[in-house]
């Protein structure tokens, strides 16, 4: 069978190695030139982190021992005051931890190991037409045809723009801003490998409408990336402005940003937005998977992971026939993909304001008592969604409960040290426990 993928990306090359494994012939086309030739330290992308639904595919595809080599582990958030003054967060239990990694440097695994598979890439191959009826794509005066066509190619993806033509109206698609734009620059490494802050940590400067985020690169380096309204870039135009902005706000990091000022001239301007629509496939031979079938705000770190569980589908659903395929990844995964969507343009709104407010703090604090006291029994929202295979819609449900269990825990709850276990661990077996059974979730983690 006759497989192209469009897109050499994340999402593109962990498919083209599953349809390999699974006997197809297959090629990619990218539009990019060869990735590996390129400088990874250009400011291009956000830092990516490897969590659960990654994992489990990278697992299955005997890929996570290579992957997990150029990973550092971040087993919190630690929230930088205008005053400097540092507050940590740990993200789930005690051993608990994401995965940073370059998204340049992953990219670059994941095209190795498909051209080790036997899988042919084209780069400098931007698609011009694709001809659904006909099972073609065109390139100048080349014709390919295909068996099956998946589109990996991204947020500006040329395989959904051929369905949504020919759906017509009965297609809609959204692309809904989110007002706030990043920018990158390098917190360079001290040395020999020493990181200039805490390794371990995810780092946030919570400010509001703005803020600045830290992760930790293997040299000893951080990938720095600042999200601000989209206007703010214009209003900061000068290196006296930026300088003034960053004392104000960022004054420990500046200090450790020794090329802050070429960095923001020099590195792009890169859009945050939501890609939403109602056709991810064609057909029996046609089907969108990651940013092409779901473009997310990347404040929930599952943008790549959620784009890996759509391959994590086709792998393990392929004693299936292909009609049969393709209507339940639309079925099943389309709801997954809305939830992530909502629960990270949420996060956002946590990441820039809510790590600095004491109510939050507070009440995080007493649900990392309940999930260190009874990890059978309760897993945050965010737990379920990093570190166990719970379908991102479900824990997003469950969340709605658990928000309604701490706010009743925390009610007249004046310190920490005053919590009851024992009402914890009722309302926990009344309100979670029998909603879990019900939903099929499984706690179990994927580490």
């Amino acid at each position: 069978m006759k497989t192209i993928i469009a897109g050499a990306g994340l999402v593109g090359c962990a498919m083209a190695i599953c349809m390999k494994k699974q006997g197809h012939e297959v090629e990619v086309f990218e539009k990019r030139t060869d990735p590996r030739s390129d400088d990874l330290s250009s400011g291009r992308s956000i830092n990516l982190i490897v969590t659960a639904k990654a994992i489990n595919l990278f697992k299955n595809l005997e890929l996570w021992e290579d992957v997990q080599k150029i990973t550092v582990p971040v087993f919190g958030r630690m929230m930088h005051s205008p005053s400097g003054e540092l507050s940590y967060q740990a993200y789930g239990l005690e051993d608990e931890f994401n995965n940073s990694v370059s998204r340049g440097m992953l990219n670059n695994l994941l095209i190795d190991k498909a051209e080790e598979f036997g899988v042919k890439i084209h780069f400098d191959q931007a698609i011009e037409k694709i001809n659904l009826d006909k099972k073609e794509i065109i390139f100048g005066d080349k014709n390919f045809s295909y068996d099956k066509l998946f589109g990996c190619d991204g947020a500006g993806s040329k395989v959904r723009a051929a369905i949504l033509e020919k759906r017509g109206k009965k297609a809609k698609y959204e692309v809904e801003a989110l007002g706030v734009d990043y920018k990158e620059f390098l917190m360079p490494s001290l040395g020999e490998g020493e990181y200039a802050i805490d390794k371990k940590a995810l780092h946030i400067w919570p400010r509001g409408k703005h803020f600045l985020m830290a992760l930790p690169n293997l040299d000893g380096s951080f990938t720095m990336t600042l999200y601000m309204p989209t206007e703010w870039y214009e209003k900061f135009n000068t290196p006296e402005l930026v300088e003034s902005y960053f004392k104000e706000n960022y004054a420990d990091a500046l200090n450790l940003m020794p090329n802050l000022l070429e960095e923001y001239h020099q590195n792009p301007q890169g859009f945050l937005g939501t890609v939403r629509l109602t056709d991810w496939v064609y057909g029996d031979s046609v089907a969108l998977l990651g940013d092409a079938a779901h473009a997310i705000v990347p404040f929930f770190g599952q943008g790549m992971n959620c784009g890996m569980s759509d391959v994590e589908f086709f792998r393990s659903n392929a004693d299936k026939d292909w009609r049969e395929q393709m209507q339940l990844y639309s079925d099943q995964q389309k709801p997954n993909g809305n939830a992530i969507a909502d629960l990270s343009i949420e996060n956002f709104v946590e990441m820039s304001e809510k790590v600095g407010d004491d109510s939050f703090l507070f009440k995080k604090k007493i649900e990392n008592i309940l999930e260190t006291n009874f990890p059978n029994k309760y897993r945050s929202r965010y737990g379920l969604t990093v570190y166990t295979l719970t379908p991102y819609h479900i824990a997003q449900a469950a969340g709605e409960i658990q928000q309604e269990l701490i706010n009743e825990l925390t009610r007249d709850l004046k310190t920490v040290e005053d919590l009851s276990l024992v009402k914890a661990e009722k309302l926990i077996e009344g309100m979670l426990v029998p909603w879990y059974k019900k939903h099929g979730v499984v706690l179990d983690r994927i580490v």
